[in-house]
């Protein structure tokens, strides 16, 4: 009997002896800007979930909701090098958008991801792939988009936009 009291006693120590230990966050990719290569780590989970908000409120045409998620010092950056500077350029720019184009975006993917910015401070970011459809002259063409949003206090405070329209395969 005292022999097992003795292990179950050995176990119980080695339990809680045993120390879990400090993880870093999980490098994920480098930057590279005028201070050096730096690493890009994992983000935190909760972000994602804003940049899911974000597109909702584009797909439903709810410019209260982008506003509302538009940080005070908001800049957007297109495919085809526009710059919408501030929240109300930004929603009249979609305004105009939705009434022509009628876009409608699903997320395929998104990576939450923090790295230092070329000032030295460390932000938060998503990188999301989207399917894009859009009605242009009554045709629907669909397009793909990688979009990378910088998200400061649950706040979208800019976002650059990267876009392809795939050609269709030859049939040679």
């Amino acid at each position: 009997m005292k022999k097992i009291y003795i292990l179950l006693l050995t176990i119980y120590l080695s339990s809680i002896s045993c120390e879990y230990p400090v993880t870093s966050p999980q490098v994920i990719g480098t930057t590279f800007n005028e201070s050096g290569n730096t690493n890009v780590v994992a983000g935190p989970d909760n972000i994602i979930s804003i940049w899911e908000s974000y597109i909702d409120a584009h797909n439903s045409r709810d410019t209260e909701s982008i506003k509302a998620l538009n940080a005070d010092e908001f800049t957007a950056f297109g495919p085809a090098g526009e710059v919408v500077e501030g929240s109300d350029a930004h929603i009249e720019f979609l305004t105009n958008w939705f009434k022509e184009n009628n876009p409608i975006w699903t997320i395929e993917w998104a990576i939450s991801n923090t790295a230092e910015l070329s000032e030295g401070d460390i932000g938060d970011f998503v990188t999301a792939g989207h399917e894009l459809k859009l009605n242009v002259d009554g045709i629907e063409i669909t397009a793909y988009q990688i979009i990378d949003a910088s998200i400061v206090d649950g706040k979208i405070q800019s976002f650059n936009v990267y876009q392809q329209e795939r050609g269709q395969p030859s049939n040679e």
